[in-house]
């Protein structure tokens, strides 16, 4: 331990300006590592997820941004008569979130709902942990009780078979609802847009959507339903004609695209910004090699009568190789320790800003097996950057001239 300290305070500190830097450095390679690993997995979910989408003849709508859509003369008739239409012509997935209402539980959390018919829930549906799925067979109209999802957040207050009354931000009217399941925990939904993007859902309620239920539904809803909606079993042919008759109908004209168009356009963007990011980082590990080397020599070089007095009171290049390697390790520790009280930080920040579509479950405030898998990669980094730092200074080192005259 004594002579750790004496290097530590001569020779790897006598130049505290530059390990400052050095921990710097090497808290934000440890940084874009985490965040590239956890990009990369986070895709990788996402497009596990959307491969479900990926069926031929499947087509996902995208209001046209360069188009002049005015969204603020269109009347409900006209757009039930496009429902009308999707419900005699194409088999369709509908699920649409966002909408928020002041469900009194537990945690104080405003919910949001989310909605979606039969077809999306065989499509890409949620996983129920306890309980049953959905049933969408009841008409709206006479069914005095809707059975719904609730996430893993609201289950103490509403378990299942619970009812209770909510105020419907679709219809704009009080229901009355049944737990029919819990949702799996973290339960979640990537955009089909940026797949590295999650959406959470442990404090939302899922309603079925029927047509009788869309027939009470106001024109928001409506048109917010037509964003992302889903065609299957169809031709490109068929989705150009109902593009063409909905832009005729309520002027807002959607493009239609396959996932597999929407993967392409993301990955455009996707690869470019990991190749930067591990361009970064490859720029960062150099330089802290670079950085680390320069410290440690020039701290022998001030320090070499010392140094030299350790030399010939018995210290060898291996234990001093040791040495650099434990205080190295250190400093990988302290970064380390750092970034996971940052993450940890971050994900439990959505806990204290009550943000229920990013609240996760899991140690350390919410931490789930993606930032597991990020701070595992970081871990790794650092152990290979300590390797290269040690051997390579310690390579250097033994290229100083040490001789007994330094004594005299």
């Amino acid at each position: 331990m004594k002579p750790f300290r004496f290097f530590l305070t001569r020779i790897f500190l006598r130049k505290p300006l530059l390990a400052a830097i050095t921990l710097i450095l090497l808290f934000i390679a440890n940084y874009t590592t985490f965040t590239v690993a956890r990009t990369v997995v986070s895709t990788a979910e996402g497009r596990q997820e959307v491969a479900r989408f990926e069926a031929p003849g499947t087509f996902i709508a995208n209001l046209d941004p360069a188009a002049k859509n005015d969204l603020n003369d269109i009347s409900t008739d006209s757009l039930q008569s496009v429902y009308n239409r999707l419900a005699a012509d194409y088999e369709y997935a509908l699920f649409t979130d966002g909408y928020i209402t002041d469900l009194p539980n537990s945690r104080k959390i405003e919910v949001p709902v989310a909605y979606m018919n039969q077809k999306y829930n065989e499509l890409n549906g949620f996983t129920v942990a306890e309980g049953s799925g959905l049933s969408f067979s009841p008409d709206f109209n006479k069914s005095d009780e809707i059975p719904v999802l609730v996430g893993k957040g609201l289950a103490a207050d509403y378990p299942v078979g619970a009812k209770f009354s909510m105020l419907d931000p679709a219809t704009d009217r009080t229901l009355r609802y049944v737990v029919s399941g819990i949702l799996a925990t973290n339960s979640a939904h990537s955009n089909l847009y940026a797949l590295d993007s999650k959406q959470y859902y442990n404090f939302s309620v899922v309603v079925p959507v029927t047509e009788s239920y869309i027939k009470s539904t106001g024109t928001a809803f409506k048109i917010n339903a037509l964003m992302d909606l889903t065609l299957t079993n169809t031709t490109r042919s068929e989705v150009t004609s109902l593009g063409t008759y909905i832009e005729q109908l309520i002027s807002l004209k959607f493009n239609f695209f396959s996932q597999q168009d929407n993967i392409n356009f993301y990955n455009k963007h996707f690869g470019f910004a990991m190749f930067t990011l591990v361009l970064v980082t490859t720029l960062l590990v150099f330089l802290i090699v670079a950085l680390s080397v320069y410290s440690s020599l020039a701290g022998v070089k001030i320090m070499m009568r010392e140094f030299t007095i350790s030399i010939l009171a018995g210290l060898s290049y291996k234990k001093f190789r040791r040495l650099i390697a434990t205080y190295y390790a250190l400093l990988a520790l302290l970064t380390t320790s750092a970034l996971t009280v940052l993450v940890a930080y971050s994900r439990y920040a959505s806990w204290l800003k009550k943000d229920a579509d990013l609240i996760t479950y899991g140690f350390g405030g919410g931490l789930i097996s993606m930032d597991w898998m990020a701070l595992l990669s970081a871990l790794l980094v650092n152990i290979i950057l300590v390797t290269v730092v040690t051997q390579v200074t310690t390579w250097r080192i033994k290229r100083v001239p040490i001789s007994i005259g330094v004594l005299q």
